[in-house]
């Protein structure tokens, strides 16, 4: 427990959490540190990321020296009608993180009709300062989780025979969420899914996109592979391809680490130079990860990214 909160610590995602909270009307509720850290507990023992399976562990699965470091009374996990107290103040904590951070609040509880759901879904898609602002706050936060995560893989010495490939791919993240019904003229309770194509698979799934970026081996060994994410970008199916695919390797170039070969697929080689895949702008940031280190005069005579410029071969 000691271990997650500390991640949570050093990551400083408290930190902007508690920014964007401030000055919000109504009681404090439980600290945000708290049900992140029993959301991480339940990851790491149930493989579950709810809130349910987050107020069993830290109600009845903590230590009393534990629950005090979280800001947990003991009067507040004896008895049935304190804990389900308790369980309410774990729900409405996390509802407070989530609806300061999202662009464009709406009922999430239920199905909305069609027009009103286009409006909402079309917030996560405009250009409005606001919008922009709350979206970059949430990739921050899950940047930050992971960079940390790699310092820490660092230090313990985990990555010590990786030489800085990366491996970039997007996976489906399904939502748990009914797709919407024109049938009925209702949209899905997850405004926000789409439809994931994957390679090799007919049929879609119904979700969200997952962009990630993953260290990789050339040539891996038996015990060699330590598969550490890199980065993680989540966003609408086919949206923001190469945008995103920088995303996560900022990050990356930021710490100092060394620049390798990086591999993607089709999705991110067929995606166009455009404003809504790879700004000019961003091209450079790029650039160290397409060749290996030794080869500068080709990455000197490379005026873009090779992944986001040149149809690539099969895979």
């Amino acid at each position: 427990m000691f271990q997650l909160a500390a991640l949570l610590d050093r990551s400083g995602v408290l930190v902007l959490i508690d920014g964007e909270l401030a000055g919000r009307p109504g009681p404090a509720g439980l600290p945000t540190r708290t049900v992140l850290t029993g959301l991480l507990l339940a990851i790491h023992y149930t493989g579950k990321a709810t809130l349910a399976e987050a107020w069993r562990v830290l109600t009845f699965c903590l230590t009393d020296t534990a629950r005090r470091r979280l800001g947990i009374r003991e009067e507040e996990t004896v008895g049935a009608r304190p804990q389900l107290a308790f369980s309410r103040r774990v729900y409405r904590t996390f509802d407070r993180v989530t609806s300061v951070l999202d662009p464009c609040r709406c009922d999430r509880r239920r199905r909305l009709p069609l027009g009103q759901a286009a409006g909402v879904a079309a917030a996560w898609e405009d250009e409005a300062p606001e919008h922009l602002r709350k979206k970059e706050v949430l990739q921050q936060i899950c940047t930050r989780l992971i960079t940390t995560t790699v310092k820490i893989a660092l230090g313990s010495g985990a990555m010590k025979h990786w030489r800085g490939d990366v491996g970039v791919d997007a996976t489906a993240l399904a939502a748990w969420h009914k797709p919407p019904s024109f049938r009925r003229g209702l949209a899905s309770v997850d405004v926000t899914a789409g439809w994931h194509y994957s390679g090799g698979s007919r049929e879609p799934t119904f979700g969200l996109s997952g962009h990630l970026a993953l260290d990789a081996t050339i040539r891996p060994r038996p015990g060699r592979i330590a598969h550490i994410v890199l980065g993680l970008v989540v966003d609408h199916p086919g949206h923001r391809t190469g945008r995103n695919a920088i995303t996560m390797l900022k990050p990356l170039d930021e710490l100092g680490l060394p620049a390798g070969t990086l591999a993607v697929d089709r999705l991110y080689t067929d995606a166009l130079p455009r404003p809504s895949h790879c700004p000019p702008a961003l091209w450079a940031i790029a650039s160290p990860w397409t060749t290996n280190r030794t080869s500068e005069a080709r990455r000197a005579t490379t005026a873009a990214p090779s992944w986001s410029m040149a149809p690539s071969p099969a895979r």
